[in-house]
């Protein structure tokens, strides 16, 4: 591991890689080495504390609803699908198969906003405040 860490600095010293990029460089080359390891071997979260899980399209359906109930939105499953596909849609659009939880989750603030549910996305944002800075 130390010799990795010499080449990736050296490589950081001959490029003039400013300490500000660092983090965004390593951020993103930990996604890419993830996505070709799993190849297309389905699809991935890598989640905040770096633990890499399957991805379930129920736990996006379920925070939604859950979150839809605690505003007593009233949001039926085709509304609630409506918003998972359009978070799905998205991913895929995207040429990867690993997604860190904060990109799902802006996603899917996305589709409550373009779909008009502020009541939930507002309540969302709350949630996943409280969720993340435990």
């Amino acid at each position: 591991m130390k010799d990795l860490t010499k080449q990736i600095l050296e490589y950081f010293k001959d490029n003039d890689v400013s300490p500000s990029e660092v983090s965004s460089i390593l951020e993103n080359l930990k996604i890419d080495v993830l996505d070709k390891m799993f190849g297309d071997k389905g699809e991935w979260v890598l989640k905040k504390r770096g633990d890499v899980e399957p991805f379930d399209k129920e736990k996006i359906y379920n925070s939604i609803a859950s979150t839809s109930d605690e505003v007593d939105c009233g949001m039926t499953a085709g509304d609630i699908n409506l918003i998972v596909n359009h978070v799905l849609r998205r991913m895929k659009s995207i040429s990867r198969n690993v997604y860190p939880t904060k990109e799902i989750r802006d996603y899917v603030r996305e589709a409550l906003k373009e779909n008009g549910y502020t009541g939930v996305l507002n309540q969302y944002d709350k949630d996943k405040k409280r969720y993340t800075n435990k």
